[in-house]
C-alpha cells in the first residue's frame, strides 16, 4: 500500500546491534578486528572517505577525449571524461533505497510517497503526473564498532537515487560534477577558479567496480592514494602542497586495515548499493553524460578539469574536504590562438542577394570578440549593407586574430514594371487581360490576393467596373519543395519513458498542409501503427509500419497525410499494438527530455507543435508537457507557400476593366423590385419579386467579387418567389445582382452559420 506524507517530517534513525563474533574478523556483522580511524579508539563510527582520483581521469581510455564543435556528430563540442571514486575510509559507503522497515520513499512534486509493499518493484517507480522515474530517497547506513567488538549500525537520510531506463538500474543523484576552468595562480582552491564550460551533474550507480590492487600490475593501480586532490600538474602550480609524493602515496589493498568492509559485492540494486573500504567505482567516458560541454568560441590552450564527488555532502564521511581533484588538460580542436576562421551569416537565410532598396545584415556566427573591423570600416559586431560589393571581417579575441572569407553582396537593379492596357467588355462577360515583362507576371485583386500568373489572365464574369493589379517578379532563389519542423533528431541519454506510457505530440494546424514524413528512432524492430487523432480523440489517419532497429540516422516514415485546420491534433501510436508487440503501452520509440526539447516548433501561420503528450492507460496518469518530445522527428511538409524562396518585385501596376451597362441601374437603397429574407441567412435565401419579370439573370457573388452562383429566371409574376440554397456558403457578406434587358440592381445580404 502507499501512504502520503510531507518530506519535512521524514527523518528517523535506526540502530540495530548484532553479535555474531564467532571468528575474529572485520565484517558488517563482526567488528572484532575492525580498526577505528584513530587506532587508539575502540568505539567509533566506521566512516567512508570517498575521493575522486586524478589518476583515473588521466589513465582510463588514455585520458579525456576532445571533440571539435562540428563534424563529430552527437559528440560535437564535447570533452569526454572518465572518473573513478575510491573509498579511502575505514568503513563502507552503504546507500540504501529503503529504511530499516523495508519502506521506500519517492519524491513526487512537494509530496513524498511511501511504498510499504516489500514485493514492489522499486526500479522504474513513476509519479502520477510524469513519465520520468521518481526520485527515491536514500539512506546511508553507518556501521559502528562497539568497544566490546560487536558491530551495530544506524541509518540516516542522505540524498536520492533515480532509475535510469537506458542503463536499467538506479543512479545516486548528483554524485559527480565536472567543470572546465581557467587556473588562478593566486587562488589555490580550484573550486574558486573561473568556469569556462559546464558538464552534467552525473548520477552514478554506486558499486564495487574493482579493488585498489595488490601491486603495480593491478588493473587499478594508482587510483587509490592517501591524497587524490593534488595532481602533479597542480603541484607544479602550487608546490607548497607537495608532500614529496608527487600526487599522493599509492595505496594497495593491504594498506586498508578494514579492507573489504561492506562485502566487496555492492551492485546497482534499488535496495542497497555502495563502495566497500579499499574498493573503487568507475564510470568510463563512453557512458551517457560523461562529458563537459565545451562552449562555442572557446580557445585552444591549457585548462583544468575540476571534478567534485558528493558536492552536496549528502553522505557522512571521515573527511569532507577532499572530495575534489584538479587535472590539467590541453584543448587542441577548438579556436586556434594563432588565427582562426570566422563564418559570416546573414538575416536572409544565407542568401546575399537582395532587392533594390533593401538592406541585409551581416554578422559572425556563434562568436564573441573584443574587437571587430569590417572591410567597409565599421567596428560593430554586425553591419547593415545596402550596396553591392565584397565584405569581410577581422576580429581580435583571447584566441588571437580571426579573419573571415569575403561575402559578396549583390543588390539587384529595379525590376521593370509590366506593360498592360485597359479593356472594355459587355456586362456579364469575362475580361481577357494581357501583360508583358521580363519576369514572372503575377495578377492580384484590390486586396492583394493572388489570382493567377502568366502573361494572360481571364477574369470571372464581371458586372461592374473592376480594377486588377499586376507585378513583375524576378526569382532570386527558388523555394524548396518541402519544409521541415519539429526536433530535427533524437538527443540525450534518456531514450525511453516508462513502459506504461504511450506518448505523442500535440499540434495545431492553421492552414491545410500535407505531412509527407516523420523520422523515428528505435533499438527494437517491430510493427507499430502510427495514428493521427483530432481534438475529440477520433482517429482520422493511421498507418501500419514495420520499423527496424535504427542507427543515429533514424528511420523515415512516409505518411502523405493532408491535415486541415484545427487545434490539438495528436500524432501517436496504437496502444493495443504496442502491448501485443512489446508487452506494454510503450511503442519503444526514443523520445527526448532532460531539458532538451524547445517547444513550440512552428512554421509560421501553418502549424505549431505545442508539447508532448503521454498516456499511462489504467496504470498511470495522462497529461501533456513541454518537457517531453515523443518519437516523431524532422516533420517534412509540402511547401505550398513558397517559403524559403527569394524574389524581387516591380512596382504594382493597375489595369482597369470597364463594363458597358445600357440598363437602368437601381441603387440598393431605392430598390422596390424585390425583397429577400431571412437576412442574415443560414441555409436558404428567399427572393420575393414585387414586379413581374422575364429573362432575368441572378448572379450571387461574395465581397471579393467571386461568383458563387449564376441562376437563370424565366417569367416570374408579381409576388412570385424563388429559393436559393446557400448552405454551402461560409459566413460573410454576399450580393445578389439582378440583370435583364431593362434594369440592373444589386442587393446585399449576409450568411451567418
Amino acid at each position: 500500500m502507499k501512504k502520503l506524507i510531507y518530506i519535512a517530517s521524514l527523518f528517523f534513525i535506526l540502530s540495530i546491534t548484532t553479535n555474531t563474533s564467532v571468528f575474529a574478523q572485520c565484517t558488517i556483522n563482526d567488528a572484532t578486528d575492525c580498526e577505528c580511524l584513530n587506532p587508539n579508539e575502540t568505539d567509533c563510527d566506521l566512516l567512508p572517505d570517498i575521493q575522486l582520483s586524478w589518476f583515473g581521469i588521466l589513465d582510463v581510455s588514455d585520458g579525456p577525449s576532445e571533440y571539435p564543435q562540428t563534424g563529430a556528430g552527437s559528440d560535437n563540442g564535447r570533452l569526454r571524461i572518465s572518473a573513478s571514486t575510491p573509498n579511502d575510509g575505514v568503513g563502507p559507503l552503504t546507500v540504501r533505497g529503503v529504511d530499516g522497515n523495508g519502506w521506500a520513499y519517492f519524491i513526487c512534486g512537494d509530496d513524498t510517497i511511501i511504498e510499504t509493499d516489500p514485493s514492489s518493484n522499486l526500479s522504474g517507480y513513476y509519479c502520477d503526473d510524469s513519465d520520468e522515474p521518481a526520485r527515491q530517497i536514500t539512506f546511508q547506513r553507518i556501521y559502528h564498532r562497539n568497544s566490546d567488538g560487536t558491530m551495530s549500525y544506524y541509518d540516516r537520510m542522505a540524498g536520492s537515487m533515480t532509475y535510469h531506463p537506458t542503463h536499467g538500474h538506479n543512479h545516486s543523484d548528483d554524485w559527480g560534477v565536472f567543470t572546465l576552468r581557467v587556473a588562478d595562480e593566486n587562488e589555490p582552491n580550484p573550486l574558486n577558479w573561473p568556469i569556462v564550460s559546464d558538464g552534467a551533474k552525473m548520477g552514478f550507480c554506486l558499486m564495487d567496480y574493482g579493488t585498489c590492487g595488490t601491486g603495480n600490475g593491478s588493473t587499478y593501480y594508482g587510483h587509490c592514494r592517501d591524497e587524490n586532490r593534488y595532481s602533479p600538474d597542480y603541484l607544479e602550480l602550487f608546490p607548497e602542497f607537495d608532500d614529496g609524493s608527487n600526487g599522493g602515496n599509492i595505496k594497495l589493498n593491504s594498506d586498508y586495515p578494514n579492507f573489504g568492509l561492506g562485502g566487496g559485492n555492492y551492485g546497482c540494486s534499488p535496495i542497497e548499493q555502495g563502495i566497500s573500504a579499499g574498493w573503487l567505482d568507475l564510470y568510463g567516458e563512453w557512458l551517457d553524460d560523461q562529458w563537459i560541454n565545451l562552449e562555442p568560441g572557446i580557445c585552444n590552450g591549457i585548462y583544468w578539469i575540476i571534478g567534485e564527488v558528493d558536492r552536496n555532502n549528502d553522505y557522512l564521511e571521515s573527511n569532507e574536504d577532499n572530495n575534489w581533484t584538479a587535472v590539467q588538460v590541453e584543448l587542441t580542436q577548438q579556436l586556434d590562438g594563432t588565427g582562426y576562421s570566422i563564418e559570416i551569416v546573414t538575416d536572409q537565410d544565407g542568401n546575399p542577394n537582395i532587392c533594390d532598396g533593401e538592406t541585409i545584415t551581416l554578422n559572425p556566427s556563434s562568436f564573441t570578440a573584443e574587437e571587430y573591423l569590417w572591410s567597409n570600416g565599421e567596428t560593430t559586431p554586425s553591419i547593415e549593407v545596402n550596396e553591392s560589393g565584397e565584405y569581410s571581417l577581422t576580429t581580435v579575441s583571447a584566441c588571437g586574430e580571426g579573419q573571415s572569407q569575403a561575402v559578396t553582396v549583390l543588390v539587384n537593379p529595379p525590376i521593370e514594371i509590366p506593360i498592360v492596357n485597359d479593356v472594355t467588355i459587355q456586362m456579364g462577360e469575362s475580361a481577357t487581360l494581357n501583360a508583358s515583362g521580363n519576369g514572372n507576371i503575377i495578377w492580384q485583386n484590390e486586396n492583394g490576393d493572388f489570382l493567377g500568373e502568366g502573361t494572360e489572365f481571364i477574369s470571372e464574369p464581371l458586372y461592374e467596373n473592376t480594377t486588377f493589379y499586376v507585378v513583375n517578379e524576378d526569382v532570386l532563389v527558388q523555394a524548396p519543395a518541402t519544409l521541415s519542423t519539429g526536433a530535427l533528431e533524437h538527443e540525450g541519454s534518456s531514450d525511453y519513458s516508462g513502459s506504461v506510457y504511450n506518448g505523442g505530440l500535440l499540434f495545431d494546424c492553421i492552414q491545410t498542409f500535407t505531412l509527407n514524413s516523420v523520422k523515428v528512432y528505435a533499438d527494437e524492430e517491430g510493427e507499430r501503427t502510427i495514428e493521427l487523432h483530432n481534438a475529440d480523440g477520433d482517429i482520422i489517419n493511421d498507418l501500419l509500419v514495420n520499423i527496424p532497429a535504427t542507427n543515429n540516422d533514424g528511420y523515415i516514415i512516409d505518411l502523405n497525410w493532408e491535415i486541415t485546420p484545427g487545434d490539438q491534433y495528436l500524432l501517436t501510436t496504437n496502444t493495443q499494438m504496442n502491448n501485443d508487440n512489446f508487452g506494454d503501452n510503450n511503442p519503444m520509440l526514443k523520445r527526448t527530455t532532460d531539458g532538451l526539447p524547445e517547444f513550440p516548433y512552428s512554421i509560421n501561420n501553418i502549424l505549431t507543435i505545442t508539447e508532448g503528450y503521454y498516456d499511462g492507460g489504467a496504470q498511470a496518469s495522462t497529461g501533456s508537457s513541454e518537457d517531453y518530445y515523443y518519437y516523431f522527428y524532422d516533420w517534412q511538409i509540402n511547401n505550398d507557400w513558397g517559403i524559403g524562396g527569394s524574389s524581387c518585385l516591380s512596382d504594382v501596376v493597375s489595369v482597369n476593366v470597364f463594363v458597358n451597362n445600357n440598363n437602368t441601374v437601381i441603387n440598393e437603397n431605392n430598390n422596390t423590385w424585390l425583397n429577400i429574407y431571412p437576412n442574415p441567412a443560414n441555409n436558404q435565401l428567399n427572393i420575393i419579386f414585387n414586379n413581374a419579370i422575364n429573362n432575368n439573370t441572378i448572379i450571387l457573388f461574395d465581397h471579393l467579387g467571386k461568383v458563387c452562383d449564376n441562376i437563370q429566371v424565366q417569367n416570374i409574376a408579381a409576388g412570385g418567389k424563388i429559393t436559393i440554397d446557400v448552405s454551402n456558403l461560409s459566413s460573410g457578406l454576399y450580393f445578389i445582382h439582378l440583370i435583364n434587358d431593362n434594369i440592373s440592381l444589386k442587393q446585399s445580404f449576409t450568411v451567418n452559420k
